[in-house]
C-alpha cells in the first residue's frame, strides 16, 4: 500500500508542477539558508524577493549571495571574466529586498520560509500569511 500511495502522490505533484509556472519567488528568512535559496532561484532565473525584518540582515544577505557567486565564477568561468561578471548582475538583478512579508508575498507564485526553528514564531507568520492569501475556492485547477 505505501509504494501505491508513494507513486500516486508522486504522480499528482509532479502534473501540478507542469502546469504551475513560477516567474516570481518570495523568499522569507534573510539568513544563510534563505540567502542560499534565493541565489539559486535567482541564478536559474526567477525574480525573487528576498524577506527579513531589519535591513542589515538584507544587506548581509545579498553580500553572502554576491560572495558565493563570486565563488561560482571562479570555477565556472575562469577563462571568462567578461562573461563570469555579466553572470554575477544578472543574478544580483534577480534579487530584491523587503521587510514587509505581507506585501512581498502577494504577487509571489511561490513563497518559500527559511525562519528561525521557533513554532511561536512560525505560526504567527503563517497566521499572517493565510489572511493576505487568496481563497482557493477562487483559484482554478487543471482538469487531471
Amino acid at each position: 500500500m505505501a509504494f501505491f500511495t508513494h507513486h500516486f502522490c508522486r504522480g499528482l505533484s509532479s502534473s501540478a508542477v507542469r502546469s504551475a509556472v513560477i516567474k516570481h519567488v518570495t523568499i522569507i528568512g534573510g539568513g544563510q539558508m534563505g540567502a542560499g535559496i534565493a541565489q539559486v532561484a535567482a541564478a536559474t532565473g526567477h525574480s525573487v524577493t528576498l524577506v527579513d525584518t531589519c535591513e542589515d540582515i538584507l544587506k548581509k544577505a545579498v553580500k553572502g549571495i554576491e560572495g558565493s557567486l563570486k565563488r561560482v565564477v571562479k570555477k565556472k568561468y575562469a577563462d571568462k571574466p567578461e562573461a563570469g561578471e555579466e553572470f554575477i548582475q544578472k543574478v544580483l538583478q534577480n534579487v530584491s529586498t523587503s521587510t514587509d512579508a505581507g506585501s512581498a508575498a502577494q504577487g509571489s507564485d511561490l513563497v518559500l520560509e527559511a525562519i528561525v526553528e521557533n513554532l511561536k514564531i512560525k505560526q504567527d507568520l503563517f497566521g499572517h500569511l493565510d489572511k493576505l492569501a487568496p481563497s482557493l475556492e477562487k483559484h482554478q485547477f487543471p482538469a487531471r
